[in-house]
């Protein structure tokens, strides 16, 4: 899979997220699906997977021992810093912190299950030439 289409996948894959993240607020609405900073958490995890892909797929396409390492690499960062934003938020608004675990633990799984994805049929493509 090149990195054109990659991407336009992941922007449909996110937009879809998106969608669906509306579709719960507006359907449970006497009770919080989504935490008040759920379009944050959105927007970091979404660019964080994104640059840990690009990190990825660079090693990816350097081969040899390099490939491994920007995997690793890639994926051990993303979650780093992901979780280093939602602790600052969790501790500067103490109040829902469970919703906002629960909502960065569903985007962070949901994006990196993309981004494997993605990963190990760019690795399969590489096995099969």
């Amino acid at each position: 899979m090149g990195l054109g289409r990659f991407i336009l996948y992941y922007h449909l894959f996110a937009l879809l997220m998106a969608v669906v993240a509306l579709a719960l607020q507006h359907t449970f609405e006497t009770g919080a699906v989504l935490s008040p900073h759920f379009w944050l958490l959105f927007f970091v995890v979404f660019a964080f997977t994104l640059a840990a892909y690009l990190l990825s797929d660079l090693g990816i396409r350097k081969g040899g021992e390099l490939s491994i390492y920007s995997l690793i690499g890639g994926l051990f960062l993303k979650l780093f810093a992901c979780l280093t934003i939602v602790a600052i938020l969790i501790i500067k608004f103490p109040e829902n912190k469970l919703l906002t675990a629960l909502n960065f633990f569903s985007l962070y799984f949901l994006f990196t299950l993309f981004e494997v994805i993605c990963l190990l049929r760019n690795l399969r493509d590489q096995n099969q030439t």
